[in-house]
């Protein structure tokens, strides 16, 4: 497929880097040092011209034949101007925009977009689902498959799995354990892995799943009271969400008139005027009594000091949103393990989209670390065999069983029928060696 992205920042990078594993990407950014860099570091090609001007998106079109442009400019406006020249130029591209204000996404939006991509909703939605898991620290889903991923961290508190061996664990049903992260290595082959502190463990399941996995590593009391640091579309979209749970929220806001819009937009969340980085107002808005701290403005410098008072105060869990990618080593260096970053929620958002399930259906958290799916043919060696009895190469792991609608998380009894789908996990493996191996 021939795909061009227009704009190579954060957002417009991220989705080159996974697209180009498996299509023809031309990226084109105005900025001479931007796309130079995109050239040099990944397998693409580029136009060093304003993507906005009409001209430059037809002299891009003759080059490249692109069957989707997706526009991942900073700019709203752009972004819709762009995909309306682009159905003018060849009606019958599918368009693609990030979109970060909500007032954009209109009726007459959805004529000239195919698919609007809005980072906003998106970390919204995962930061609200992370907050509720007390023991997770990173959190995706697979909407397709009505599946969520949950890297969960093991601490001291979790005295019921500690020294416990990955194969003794009686875990619920609806979920497996993908993998077990400890320091810097993935460990795929994890059933005979004994916990440690400090362990990753990389959960998929149902959003029922998962939550009863929470619970069975221990909990200390089920999160009750949020805090919201940011107004903005992304922390009120967060606000209702817990708010529709039954949850105590309060939204600290800076901003005056948008305080007042909030009250409206609300009814049970209470919202504070004043900022979430004055240790003062934090204090006497108790935010070492929460549960939760969710830093959600759309300045990185300002979340990053939000939760580092956060930890100060002592508030039992902490979450943040960052725009910049270097940010990501920040967050980690100070301790905050719940780091979400925009360009990778947008990047997967358009995998899910533009790649196969059979390619890749998520990119992970960490490089290397990719799901996919592999239907059983009738020729397959593994076809009528034990989970127990199957040799995978080191790396590799049948994760869940979709057959006839219905998903099974596989145990070392479960049986592999012809026409089972299989959701597997890799790590630094070959998928297109694997899909070998399984259909000879």
């Amino acid at each position: 497929m021939n795909i061009i992205i227009v704009g190579a920042g954060n957002v417009g990078y991220t989705c080159a880097q996974v697209l180009s594993q498996f299509h023809n990407v031309m990226a084109i950014e105005v900025d001479k040092t931007t796309a130079d860099n995109i050239k040099d570091l990944l397998n693409v090609s580029t136009l060093c011209e304003n993507g906005v001007n009409p001209n430059t998106l037809e002299e891009a079109f003759k080059r490249q034949q692109p069957e989707v442009i997706i526009s991942a400019t900073e700019h709203d406006e752009d972004n819709l101007f762009i995909a309306m020249i682009s159905k003018h130029i060849k009606p019958e591209i599918v368009t693609i925009a990030t979109i970060r204000n909500p007032d954009f996404m209109t009726e007459i939006s959805s004529k000239v977009v195919d698919k609007i991509i809005s980072p906003e909703l998106a970390i919204a939605n995962k930061i609200a689902e992370l907050s509720l898991l007390e023991n997770a620290i990173d959190y995706d889903s697979i909407e397709s498959m009505n599946m969520s991923i949950v890297l969960f961290e093991v601490t001291d508190k979790h005295v019921n799995i500690i020294g416990k061996v990955v194969i003794d664990l009686e875990i619920p049903r609806d979920c497996t354990i993908v993998c077990v992260c400890r320091e810097d290595t993935t460990i795929v082959n994890c059933e005979t892995i004994e916990l440690h502190v400090g362990d990753k463990i990389t959960v998929l399941g149902t959003s029922k799943g998962v939550s009863e996995f929470n619970k069975f590593m221990g909990i200390t009391h089920e999160a009750s009271e949020f805090v919201i640091v940011g107004g903005g579309f992304s922390g009120l979209k967060a606000a209702k969400l817990l708010e529709s749970r039954k949850k105590y929220v309060k939204i600290l806001e800076t901003n005056t008139k948008r305080c007042n819009k909030l009250v409206k937009e609300v009814n049970d969340v209470v919202v504070v005027n004043g900022s979430g980085i004055d240790p003062h107002i934090l204090q006497n808005e108790n935010i070492g009594k929460a549960d939760v701290l969710m830093a959600m403005t759309n300045r990185d410098e300002t979340n990053l000091l939000s939760c580092l008072i956060g930890i100060k105060l002592g508030a039992a869990k902490i979450i943040s949103r960052y725009s910049m990618p270097e940010y990501a080593d920040i967050f980690d260096f100070v301790g905050i393990k719940s780091a979400i970053g925009t360009h990778r929620i947008v990047a997967n958002e358009i995998t899910k989209i533009l790649i196969s399930d059979k390619q890749s259906i998520l990119e992970m958290r960490h490089s290397g670390e990719k799901f996919f799916t592999i239907t059983v043919e009738s020729n397959s060696k593994i076809r009528d065999q034990h989970m127990g009895d199957i040799h995978l190469p080191e790396g590799v792991r049948i994760t869940c069983i979709v057959r006839n609608e219905e998903k099974i998380y596989p145990r070392m009894d479960t049986e592999i029928h012809i026409n089972d789908i299989l959701v597997m996990f890799t790590y630094n493996v070959s998928t297109d060696s694997l899909e070998k191996i399984i259909n000879c």
